[in-house]
């Protein structure tokens, strides 16, 4: 017989002694394992929590746009200043002054937000009405999966055209093709020239930087939203005298993001009559904080997770000690009639090994449990990966491995004389 064929019998052959001995001992067995169980819960729960916000923040990085500055408009009230000199407000020809400026940017999208109710084919829903530019799509890398983007006369003649989300047109027609059709929104009816890709849908709120669900939202040319919509009706309440809802600018080198934010804080305070009515803010160092952040609070949980898991791995070599001293005279039979010391200690540590193999196992599913429910009561995302389970099964092995293997060297170490003799 092969070396290996012979090493895998005799692991079989411990493995079935391990299960004999722990059947025989159940209470203890559970007691031994949930401290290894609740271990690799808390660790399958914290990488699957962790690695979801870590994809999240990835996907607000691509929807923002890699390079990007985001200028937001500020009432009197928002802002810590109080306005002493007229403005004209942020508005369209900012972006072209900026454009004008910056000659070698990579994109600038000029933006204006509405909440508006669509209504197609006797269905409804409350949306919101975007007016962009192409640059906007260019920004977020976004595409038409159907039909196209705006053209050049779309947004010279102000023409009732928009391009939805992909899940709007679910919504509105069903498994029909939305192309051609017309939507209203408000009291403008507007032709469907495209429909976007599928984007990730993104659970936290970010709207101040531009971040939402593009799947239900409808766009129309910048162009069109003022001169068909009253899109300053709210403004006028609060007195707000901006045109534009954000500015997004994107640089092409990112060595130059934070110079060109802050030349774009200086122009726009001398084009406002240097007023801070406006805000200008770089989400991509907001989110890498945030990954920072987040990534602190992973080693935290790690380390509580590491914590439990030493616990339950101590909580194993009490048990199995325990077990070396009851069954001295099991472990002195076996020695007269011919085992080894290596037989002894193996059979020990097989025995720790399927302890820990036992607890780990149902450690991943309360894991997977866990995750689940705080995806489902908390709202945050997770990502589960296969990598969890083979390095959860890694782990208990070795934890199996260091903490059993005192006692089956214990075990092992001891005389036949000694073992029979002993009460």
């Amino acid at each position: 017989m092969k070396p290996f064929q012979v090493f895998i019998s005799r692991l079989i052959f411990y493995y079935q002694l391990a299960l004999e001995s722990l059947l025989e001992r159940q209470l203890r067995m559970l007691l031994a394992g949930l401290g290894v169980m609740f271990g690799v819960a808390s660790v399958v729960a914290m990488l699957a929590v962790g690695k979801g916000a870590k994809q999240e923040i990835l996907s607000q990085l691509k929807l923002i746009g890699g390079n990007s500055i985001v200028v937001k408009p500020l009432t009197n009230t928002q802002s810590k200043v109080n306005f002493t000199k007229p403005s004209r407000g942020l508005c369209l020809r900012d972006a072209q002054n900026i454009q004008e400026i910056f000659p070698n940017l990579a994109f600038i999208s000029p933006e204006i937000t509405l909440k508006t109710l669509v209504v197609s084919e006797q269905k409804w829903l409350q949306t919101s009405l975007y007016g962009v530019e192409n640059s906007y799509f260019d920004i977020i890398k976004l595409k038409c999966k159907k039909g196209t983007l705006f053209s050049k006369n779309h947004l010279i003649g102000a023409e009732a055209v928009c391009v939805i989300g992909s899940s709007l047109e679910a919504k509105l027609f069903g498994g029909k093709s939305a192309l051609g059709q017309y939507i209203r929104c408000d009291d403008q009816w507007l032709k469907i020239v495209g429909v976007l890709d599928t984007q990730p849908i993104i659970t936290t709120n970010f709207e101040n930087l531009g971040i939402h669900n593009t799947n239900n939202s409808v766009y129309i040319p910048i162009t069109s939203l003022i001169r068909r919509f009253d899109y300053q009706k709210n403004s006028k309440k609060e007195q707000n005298i901006h045109q534009l809802t954000r500015l997004v600018v994107q640089v092409q080198d990112a060595a130059k993001l934070i110079k060109t934010a802050e030349t774009i804080q200086a122009i726009l305070m001398r084009l406002h009559n240097g007023q801070p009515d406006f805000d200008v803010v770089v989400p991509e160092q907001i989110l890498k904080e945030r990954q920072k952040t987040q990534e602190m609070l992973n080693y935290v949980l790690g380390a509580i997770a590491g914590i439990s898991l030493l616990i339950g791995g101590i909580g194993i070599m009490n048990i199995m000690l325990t077990s070396v001293l009851e069954r001295t005279k099991e472990i002195g039979i076996r020695k007269v009639v011919g085992a080894t010391q290596e037989d002894i200690r193996t059979q020990f540590l097989v025995e720790a090994v399927v302890i820990c193999l036992l607890g780990g196992l149902t450690g991943i599913l309360a894991g997977f449990l866990i995750s689940w429910i705080i995806h489902l009561t908390m709202e945050i995302n997770i990502l589960i990966e296969w990598t969890f389970t083979i390095g959860a099964f890694l782990i208990t092995i070795f934890i199996g491995i260091v903490f059993g293997w005192y006692p089956a060297k214990q075990a092992a170490l001891q005389t036949p004389h000694d073992l029979l003799r002993y009460e």
